[in-house]
């Protein structure tokens, strides 16, 4: 449990930034999250901690290129924008991995998880013919990794 609440605890500042105020409400928040894992028994797996790193640092570079690919679109009017919706399938059959890789996914700028299914997620992207399934299938296999 106690791993758990580092995890929020970083995602949250990650996130929200490292001030009294962000600090404040993300205690409510992880406090909240904690409550909720205990009140429904939704505890994860077994973590695998260098998966997890090595996770984190392949999200984040994915996160930085897509970022800077949508700050591209936006200050470049030449750069065609095809939004459109695409259907990625899971490999894993893991429910932590399924759900983790659609949050994931809406963390990505310029995607977002918009149906999520037992076998598949379907994927709102600003430009189908740019959307790039090995990345997402790379992020899938190494959730996989996280909770073996």
């Amino acid at each position: 449990m106690l791993l758990l609440a580092v995890l929020y605890s970083l995602l949250w500042i990650a996130i929200a930034g490292y001030d009294l105020k962000s600090v404040f409400f993300g205690v409510l928040a992880v406090g909240s999250a904690l409550f909720v894992h205990i009140t429904l028994g939704l505890y994860p797996p077994r973590i695998n901690p260098i998966a997890l790193f090595e996770f984190l640092g392949v999200f984040l570079w994915q996160a930085l290129l897509g970022g800077i690919d949508v700050a591209k679109r936006i200050i470049s009017p030449q750069l065609k924008v095809n939004p459109g919706f695409v259907v990625y399938n899971f490999q894993s059959e893991k429910l932590w991995v399924k759900i983790l890789l659609a949050l994931t996914i809406n963390l990505t700028p310029g995607t977002l998880s918009v149906v999520i299914e037992d076998k598949q997620v379907l994927v709102h992207t600003l430009d189908v013919e740019s959307y790039n399934e090995e990345s997402v299938r790379s992020l899938e296999r190494l959730l996989d990794r996280v909770f073996s």
